[in-house]
């Protein structure tokens, strides 16, 4: 267990000083990131709550994607020496592209709440909620990947955060922050990838490619 905690603070580590140039976005309270990241021709997709500690680790598969997966851990931060607890999924492009994905239902947020930043509130993917993931529910098809993460907001935090993700100037998604309903529930951050960006993007494609070769799967682009 304590091998795996090593493991997971060294790539958040390599994260934090990744090659990439990503754009920073809004500050969500007690959330750092996420983050975006090439490796092993996978995407990663890092975000971390601070000040939540837990003692181990998991890494766990994703429903019907034999390549992607979902991993938990503690992290900490080298330069402030915070801890925290680091939600990084390793997705990769390729098992979406089969018909699990490409015909999939209209979904919302978990609670049934509308998506903020959709014309119609839904958004065509299929859900799965993974409860060892900190209860995170994943959003999945041939055009987009990304997640719903619960999170807890200070009461008197009322601003609206939506910005996109973007790397080398470059689109790759879209993050939100929901805020609780009128019962003070269901708050959580949004955090999607838009796939067909990144299908598009020349720099992303050579880097997949790049980080497939056996000198580079250690290495965090």
């Amino acid at each position: 267990m304590k091998l795996l905690s090593y493991l997971l603070m060294g790539a958040t580590m390599f994260i934090a000083t990744s090659c990439l140039n990503q754009e920073d976005g809004q500050y969500i309270p007690g959330v750092n990131g996420p983050k975006v990241n090439i490796q092993d021709g996978k995407i990663l997709l890092t975000i971390e709550l601070e000040n939540i500690e837990i003692d181990g680790g998991v890494t766990l598969p994703l429903k019907k994607m034999k390549n992607s997966t979902v991993t938990v851990g503690p992290s900490t931060d080298p330069e402030t020496g915070m801890y925290g607890t680091m939600i990084r999924v390793a997705f990769d492009l390729k098992d979406v592209e089969n018909d699990n994905f490409r015909v999939v239902p209209h979904e919302t947020l978990p609670d049934g709440r509308p998506f903020p930043f959709l014309v119609d509130g839904t958004l065509p993917a299929v859900a799965v909620n993974v409860p060892k993931a900190k209860n995170a529910t994943f959003y999945i098809s041939e055009k987009v990947f990304g997640l719903f993460l619960p999170i807890k907001l200070p009461e008197d935090f009322n601003i609206g955060v939506h910005y996109r993700i973007k790397i080398n100037g470059k689109n790759y998604g879209i993050v939100s922050l929901i805020h609780p309903d009128a019962s003070g529930e269901g708050a959580g951050v949004v955090a999607l990838l838009t796939l067909d960006d990144i299908r598009r993007n020349s720099d992303a494609q050579k880097l997949l490619k790049i980080s497939k070769k056996r000198r580079n799967k250690s290495k965090v682009y």
